[in-house]
């Protein structure tokens, strides 16, 4: 029985990562533009409009920034 269930659940909120940006908030739902299309996630993070985010396992967080540092 639990190889329905699993299949279910893969179908339901696949393992890999999405990027996206955040477009609109509404309490801790945020809207998130991803290549894919807009979608509905929750948070834990304190997020803005236009932040970039990743979703994993249906929980938005912060995405990692590249920054560079230059020697001065």
């Amino acid at each position: 029985m639990t190889f329905p269930l699993n299949e279910l659940t893969r179908l339901i909120a696949p393992d890999r990562a999405v990027l996206g940006v955040v477009v609109g908030q509404q309490g801790e739902q945020v809207r998130i533009a991803t290549e894919r299309g807009a979608v509905m996630t929750q948070t834990l993070d304190t997020l803005a409009q236009g932040d970039r985010v990743v979703i994993r396992n249906g929980i938005a967080t912060r995405a990692p920034v590249a920054r560079l540092r230059v020697p001065v």
